[in-house]
């Protein structure tokens, strides 16, 4: 094995950092990055240096001006942020306190401040990253961790910037649907459709169940996948019950009439829970024809209680982007499927 003297290596980095220009040669960088147990290197991140360099170097004055950049970016984009917060805040203070305090008003405050948080979180961690970052690296595998970590920060700052404009179209939303009776009546007509969804899902797993084809399926995968979607159903009533309630309230002190808005809504609801109970029959129903059922059953039976203590947690206003985010968890554990 040949010996690597730490002063041969030494050499070879002050040659390829010349003191003169103050430039790194684009071939050192590759070489000593792929050299490097620790970095898996990125061609899109030679590419951004290279973007950046002349005539196969780059200039180090090159990157503490893309280094500055960045920061200019981030802290503008955490402006931006911070301004729409503001104005969201200010929006929410301005409502009247039994109106700031309803179940669909504090669900959909909830679900911004989350998208805030998470904004923030995101350019709280670039920024320590910014810290992190030398605007002049000392070695050419510097140049290449240093280009890594600023074109992270550019695409994480992209992201929240696209993040906001969500965000911010949807807080316009929110303005026009605290004063809009259509707007109230259509929304939340869009979250009985998302549940049907659910109902959908479950009717598909239990019709090929109780068919003839069942090659390829695995019987209890299927019924286990419809027992959880029932399961999680059984929590979407009573908010829902609760949620055309103050609907009616709030829409009672409103001109106009919207009596057969809410009739609709309310008969879209009795439905709902008719399939519900319908598809309880038929799980129930299904078990039965399922071989070695009790056993199975039995082995799932832990992971079972703990979705459904999972989900008896939640209060109103739920959080149903966490609740789906505990079914995938589930359905991913005990590695079933949901039809789409």
């Amino acid at each position: 094995m040949a010996y690597n003297s730490p002063y041969k290596w030494a050499s070879a980095e002050r040659a390829a950092m010349s003191d003169e220009r103050r430039t790194v040669d684009l071939s050192t960088v590759r070489d000593r990055a792929e050299e490097r147990d620790d970095i898996d290197v990125d061609e899109n991140v030679l590419a951004a240096i290279e973007d950046r360099a002349d005539d196969g170097r780059i200039a180090l004055d090159a990157f503490t001006e893309w280094h500055r950049e960045c920061r200019a970016a981030h802290d503008s984009t955490a402006a931006d942020v911070d301004a729409v917060e503001s104005e969201f805040e200010a929006l929410r203070e301005g409502l009247d306190p039994a109106e700031r305090d309803s179940n669909q008003v504090r669900s959909r405050v909830e679900e911004y401040r989350d998208q805030f948080d998470a904004m923030r979180s995101a350019l709280a961690t670039t920024a320590g990253r910014l810290d992190d970052t030398p605007e002049r690296p000392a070695s050419p595998a510097a140049v290449y961790e240093a280009g890594a970590q600023l074109r992270r920060a550019e695409r994480v700052v992209h992201e929240v910037a696209h993040s906001l404009h969500h965000v911010e179209e949807g807080v316009e939303s929110f303005e026009t649907w605290l004063d809009d009776p259509a707007a109230r009546i259509d929304a939340l007509g869009e979250e009985m459709t998302g549940f049907e969804r659910y109902l959908d899902n479950t009717e598909s797993l239990l019709d090929r169940l109780e068919g003839d084809d069942t090659e390829g399926m695995r019987p209890f995968g299927a019924w286990l996948s419809a027992y959880h979607l029932q399961r999680m159903m059984a929590l979407v009533f009573d908010e829902l019950h609760a949620d055309v309630d103050e609907l009616e309230t709030w829409l009672e002190r409103r001109d106009g009439t919207y009596v057969d808005e809410v009739a609709a809504l309310r008969d879209r609801l009795d439905a709902l829970e008719d399939r519900h109970e319908t598809c309880s029959e038929r799980l129930d129903s299904a078990a039965a024809d399922i071989e070695g059922f009790a056993a199975k059953r039995t082995e799932v039976a832990d992971s079972v209680a703990e979705f459904e203590a999972a989900l008896d947690e939640q209060e109103p206003p739920v959080d149903w982007g966490e609740v789906e985010e505990l079914v995938q968890s589930q359905f991913s554990e005990l590695g079933l499927q949901v039809q789409r």
